[in-house]
């Protein structure tokens, strides 16, 4: 009886060779998974960046849907019952600038003013979270430049494939390039 004790005794740990298969098994799982991890995590980028232009299209097409609707011809300073009422629009109804009132630009030609874009991100795009800037920082997720004489560029900053959302003032087409 003794002797079954004590053999019951000694066999409480692993043998190297379970040890071995062990590690080799979990080895061969993330060899596996790790790229469809990866992959995910790209997706992930693309959805919002595809979410975030689909957005931006919705605003410009409403925004220029209340100018109709409220009978509107031509250039406007306000578009009433769009937002906080603080979007100017072209000649043609497309969003042209936005919080400045009296003295919003109605052209469509940018002219390389970067800061027009960032006020119609920020009026058009009803979000704490997706934050634009000039020039990348901490917390940007889309750096602001133009592009063309009437296109506004939004570059995604959290993934290394510059992939970009482009709004033409011109035309109120919203273009979104994933890479």
């Amino acid at each position: 009886m003794q002797t079954v004790l004590a053999d019951c005794k000694q066999n409480k740990g692993f043998t190297l060779i379970e040890l071995v298969m062990v590690i080799s098994i979990m080895a061969i799982l993330a060899v596996v998974a790790l790229p469809r991890m990866m992959s995910n995590y790209d997706d992930a980028h693309y959805s919002s960046i595809a979410s975030t232009g689909g957005a931006l299209s919705s605003a410009v097409i409403l925004v220029r849907s209340q100018w109709v609707s409220n009978g509107a011809r031509g250039e406007v300073d306000v578009v009433r019952g769009y937002g906080k009422d603080d979007i100017a629009t072209t000649l043609n109804g497309w969003p042209s600038d936005a919080q400045q009132g009296e003295n919003s630009n109605h052209s469509p030609n940018l002219s390389g003013n970067v800061q027009r874009c960032i006020r119609l991100w920020e009026s058009l795009i009803a979000s704490n979270g997706l934050k634009v800037a000039a020039t990348p920082a901490e917390g940007v997720s889309y750096v602001v430049s133009t592009t063309g004489a009437s296109t506004c560029t939004y570059t995604y900053q959290q993934s290394n494939f510059n992939s970009r959302i482009e709004y033409d003032l011109g035309t109120g087409s919203v273009l979104t390039v994933l890479k």
